[in-house]
């Protein structure tokens, strides 16, 4: 594309104009002109092409036999990275359905970063929900027959699918069409990461020395980059002198608390330290003047059990019918419902329950004289402790006077304890008795309270909800909502009672909001460029213009001049050349060879190249020049490349189920 000389020039000098005012001499512009265009050859000769690039650069840095050049060859020096983050050690490939599954998910690991691909595992079941640590498998395209899925690995790092139960999973969501239309299309890149995010954690409780290092994606793949920490050595770099060891380093995958403490003294360290990155960057004028504020805020749910025991007891008197003995028990009908019963019997014992009294036919044989009821609560949890109770003064005419004493905890409940009273008269006996128990309970409360730290944000109209993160589900995302809905998770609390389990549709949200709608006023910049602009005048050996100085009194306008004698006019353009070099195409498709299907036969690859003192550089004999060295300007197959790409890139499959025209 070619460009106006004089408009170009006229550009150029008023804007170094506005950061410098210096008097160029003829024979220093030459001699600077003659140093740059030196410079730049010297530096295109070492690194002008992909081969030079790769000799040059990517190789010194990844092979210690290869050393690293200066421009001018005089020096050699060791530049092999480290830790190289070259090597692929896991992608994830996926494959939605038309009910919004995922029908496929493809894991592929490279487990010793050698470069070569050790397991490749198949997920033998679709996805309907994703999680931070595992997956949910339904009936596709419903929420029913939900199955729980973690993330697990063997010895040998290979993935797998572990069942589990909802408690076990944390920050799921649902992906098919019963939550909505193209959850998967429209959040790909979450849905990847948040497979991915559970497939490494999986790994890492295996093997933590194994770090990720960089990470690329594509709508349907994600993959991880990474090195083996255990393997990567300082060297003489002195720059590495203060990186943690490596036991230290990875000792901080299972201890946050530590990695945190680590962080924080570094940043307090730095705090002071005015030649550190961290105060430079925290006393910037940017942080410092920050116009449209970042803001962070969390809404928790802030829960915790309160352990306290709660004791019942309670007497009383009543009769009972008997032939010869009285048997005592805890009948035990829940954890919170205890009935106190007796069984009377003949000379037999337990097996001659009701001789001649006959007063439970078709029951259990045991007689409730009282119950023990707790009141049910959702939020409590009982464990009892002690479970006592005792029949005493059981006497009349025919039976001596005895009694009994039973401990549910220790007897065990439903165990029958025979009491020391026996009826010796012949034939039905009704003696009268005194009862009394004594139950004590650990009792676990648990409660809960929205602590909202966002409220000020929330009502504040100079602020815009950003980003939303619902314990681990992205439901917002640069100011759009994303479809994605937390689902209710679960978390255990332990007390003196046991553990109780409470689900809850979520338990941590964490905002970034944007605050502030001022502008700042480049009013005053704008007239003083503008006037600059407008009035410079290139007369050929010097540039003279008008600048507004705005003083106390209001706006002046000085007369400037710049001496530009000593320029060299440049060329509308960088010469540029097209080339084209034959090659054979053997693509076949369902219509036939492409060769049987293109007029003429014969395809070519096409390069644009620039041109060396205005040569072509065409490499090798087939290459053919089909446009010489000049201005080349080809929008026109640009815009047809470009047209292709993003037609290529369109909805072909139909993912909603629904045809519709190609855009």
């Amino acid at each position: 594309m070619k460009m106006p000389l004089e408009k170009w020039s006229g550009s150029t000098v008023v804007s170094l104009t506005l950061t410098m005012m210096l008097g160029i001499v003829p024979c220093q512009a030459i001699d600077g002109q003659t140093a740059g265009q030196n410079a730049g050859k010297s530096a295109l000769t070492k690194f002008g092409s992909k081969n030079s690039v790769n000799t040059n650069i990517s190789q010194p840095m990844t092979n210690s036999a290869n050393l690293m050049q200066t421009v001018d060859g005089a020096k050699t020096f060791q530049a092999t990275l480290n830790a190289p983050s070259a090597d692929k050690f896991l992608e994830i490939l996926i494959q939605p359905s038309g009910t919004g599954d995922l029908q496929q998910v493809l894991i592929s690991q490279d487990n010793n970063a050698d470069g070569v691909t050790d397991n490749v595992y198949t997920l033998p079941m679709r996805v309907s929900g994703v999680c931070a640590n595992g997956f949910i498998s339904c009936t596709a395209g419903t929420w029913l027959n939900c199955i729980n899925y973690t993330w697990g690995a063997d010895a040998s790092n290979n993935v797998t699918a572990v069942s589990a139960s909802l408690v076990d999973l944390g920050g799921c969501y649902c992906i098919n069409s019963s939550c909505g239309s193209n959850l998967v299309w429209t959040n790909s890149s979450i849905v990847l990461k948040d497979l991915g995010g559970g497939i490494v954690n999986a790994i890492h409780q295996n093997n933590p020395a194994l770090t990720i290092s960089s990470v690329s994606s594509t709508p349907v793949t994600i993959t991880y980059f990474g090195q083996v920490t255990s393997k990567a050595t300082t060297g003489s770099v002195t720059a590495l002198a203060s990186t943690p060891a490596i036991s230290t380093a990875t000792s901080y995958y299972k201890n946050v608390a530590q990695l945190t403490a680590a962080r924080d003294n570094i940043a307090v360290s730095q705090s002071s330290d005015p030649s550190s990155f961290y105060y430079m960057m925290s006393n910037s004028v940017a942080a410092q003047n920050t116009q449209g504020k970042l803001s962070n805020c969390t809404v928790d749910r802030v829960a915790g059990i309160t352990s306290t025991s709660k004791s019942y007891n309670n007497s009383g008197n009543g009769q009972l019918c008997t032939d010869h003995l009285v048997y005592l028990r805890i009948h035990k009908v829940n954890n919170l419902t205890y009935e106190l019963q007796y069984l009377d019997t003949g000379p037999g014992g337990v097996t001659t329950a009701h001789a001649n009294c006959n007063d439970n036919p078709g029951g259990s044989g045991w007689h409730t004289f009282s119950t023990v009821a707790v009141p049910p609560d959702p939020n409590k949890l009982w464990k009892v402790t002690t479970a006592t109770t005792t029949l005493s003064n059981i006497t009349t005419g025919g039976c001596n006077s005895g009694s009994g004493w039973v401990d549910g905890v220790v007897n065990g409940f439903d165990t029958p304890v025979t009491t020391s009273t026996v009826c010796g008269g012949k034939g039905a006996q009704a003696p009268t008795y005194s009862w009394n128990y004594f139950f004590e309970f650990n009792v676990d409360e648990y409660g809960e309270a929205v602590d909202n730290k966002c409220s000020a944000l929330e009502n504040d109209p100079d602020c815009t909800l950003k980003d939303e993160l619902v314990d681990t589900v992205v439901t917002y995302q640069n100011f759009n909502a994303t479809g994605l809905n937390q689902l209710p998770s679960c978390q255990t609390f332990t007390g003196t009672a046991g553990t109780n389990k409470v689900c809850r549709p979520w338990w941590k949200k964490r905002r970034t909001y944007v605050c502030g709608q001022s502008s700042f006023d480049f009013s005053n910049v704008g007239t003083r460029f503008g006037k600059v602009v407008s009035t410079a005048t290139d007369n050929t050996t010097n540039l003279t213009f008008q600048d507004p100085r705005l003083g106390a009194t209001g706006w002046s306008v000085a007369n400037g001049s710049i001496d530009i004698s000593g320029r060299q006019l440049g060329a509308d353009c960088e010469l540029g050349c097209k080339t084209r070099v034959p090659k054979s195409d053997t693509q076949t498709t369902t219509s036939g060879n492409v060769t049987d299907l293109r007029v003429p036969g014969q395809s070519y690859d096409i390069f644009y190249r620039t041109c060396v003192d205005g040569v072509c550089p065409v490499e090798g004999p087939t290459e053919q020049i089909t446009d010489d060295c000049q201005c080349l300007n080809n929008f026109n197959e640009s815009a047809v490349f470009m047209q292709t790409l993003r037609l290529a890139g369109k909805d072909n499959i139909c993912s909603s189920g629904q045809k519709k025209p190609m855009q």
